[in-house]
């Protein structure tokens, strides 16, 4: 029988991915309410829709050509000026971005530039799941730093010290951070880039939700001293955009990094897509994010995180929270309950959707710091189907306590 490589043996289906075929049936099944998928539930703005439109209409050839690696440089050049107006920070569009197909293939890309057999990478514990297999098969190990309910999912500095060796390639940072929604704190910020420059390692700033934010700003990461020669910063207009099918990101960092990561996307994808660029060409301008997040995304979804709180401290009261000050996510302890059921958070996921028709995510799938936890995603429904699928789940949790379901 003929065998795959062991490299492909070693990866795993990510569970999400089999989430999202739920995420899909919710959307057909109105009595199923997702907490699951990761995805924006709001249109994107109407000048992207309508250039696709038009590009589509007047260049049916031009609009599906192939482009550049490194993508438009007139759309480089634009989000050089929106890093330099959120950041405050100058990156040259010529040599210092290159647009991906979606952050994933920045983040792939750059741990294949990054990483030599047996480099270790630092990743908090839990963490967004697509690093896990991206390190793996560039041929790096991983370091782990955890992050616990108690402490506001924040990173210890005394615990990333005690963490980082001789081998320490890289730092991922996510922040705003999936699973938890924390924002990251400047002065860890400040220790970590202090770190990067004595033990020679990349920061690998995955800012994908750098304008999800709602009650406090985001640290201006690249901006710090020292941040320039050793970050490499990774954006996506899926979040800010809620254009996440049109799969369009970018890398900002060192010319050096920048031109790694197009000699890998030469063999990955070619190059990125071209509508997808165009689409977001007016986005970037005339003021046209800017009023989309301020007027439209931010009111409504931090209205649903507002309601998704209240819910979860009124029907699961012995839960442990931390209210998310950016991305999509709460990062649920259920642990006082899991205990008095018996089981674990896999199996309750499992229950909450056969039984009362609510999609959650096991913590476990972020790390093994995450056993014990569920994330409950706000943006995907309503306020009023939020209240009812947060009461579904405290109802089953209480009926079965009592029961033994």
């Amino acid at each position: 029988m003929v065998t795959l490589s062991d490299r492909i043996a070693s990866l795993h289906v990510s569970p999400i991915r089999r989430v999202t075929a739920l995420f899909a049936e919710a959307s057909q099944k109105k009595e199923l309410i997702s907490f699951g998928g990761g995805g924006p539930s709001l249109p994107p703005p109407p000048e992207v829709s309508e250039e696709i439109i038009r590009k589509v209409r007047e260049d049916p050839q031009g609009s599906t050509a192939y482009t550049g690696t490194r993508g438009f440089l007139e759309l480089r050049k634009l989000i050089a000026e929106d890093w330099m107006k959120h950041d405050n920070e100058v990156y040259k569009p010529e040599s210092e971005i290159i647009l991906t197909d979606g952050a994933t293939e920045a983040i792939f890309c750059a741990f294949l530039s990054i990483f030599n057999k047996n480099d270790e990478v630092v990743l908090t514990n839990p963490t967004y799941l697509g690093y896990l297999e991206a390190f793996q098969l560039a041929g790096a190990r991983a370091k782990w730093l955890p992050v616990k309910v108690e402490d506001g999912y924040q990173p210890s500095l005394e615990v990333l010290k005690s963490v980082i060796t001789k081998r320490t390639k890289a730092v991922v940072l996510l922040s705003p951070d999936n699973p938890t929604g924390r924002i990251i704190r400047e002065d860890f910020i400040k220790g970590l880039l202090d770190l990067a420059k004595d033990y020679d390692f990349w920061v690998v700033n995955d800012s994908t939700y750098r304008d999800i934010v709602f009650d406090k700003p985001q640290p201006k990461i690249s901006s710090l001293p020292g941040a320039h020669e050793r970050v490499l910063s990774v954006g996506s207009f899926s979040k800010e955009a809620s254009v996440p099918g049109l799969r369009l990101g970018y890398a900002l960092g060192p010319s050096e990094m920048i031109d790694g990561i197009e000699k890998v996307k030469q063999y990955t994808t070619l190059a990125p897509n071209i509508l997808s660029q165009y689409a977001v060409l007016p986005f970037l301008r005339n003021g046209v994010k800017e009023r989309y997040l301020r007027d439209y995304v931010l009111p409504i979804y931090k209205k649903r995180r507002d309601v998704m709180e209240e819910a979860i401290r009124k029907y699961l009261p012995e839960a442990g929270i931390v209210r998310p000050d950016g991305a999509f996510y709460f990062f649920v302890d259920l642990r006082h309950y899991l205990q008095a059921m018996d089981r674990d958070e896999q199996d309750l996921c499992n229950r909450l959707l056969t039984r009362k028709g609510v999609i959650v995510i096991p913590g476990s799938y972020f790390g093994d710091k995450g056993v014990g936890h569920v994330r409950f995603t706000f943006v995907s429904e309503p306020e009023d189907r939020i209240r009812l699928g947060v009461q579904r789940i405290g109802e089953y949790v209480f009926s079965y306590t009592f029961s033994m379901d």
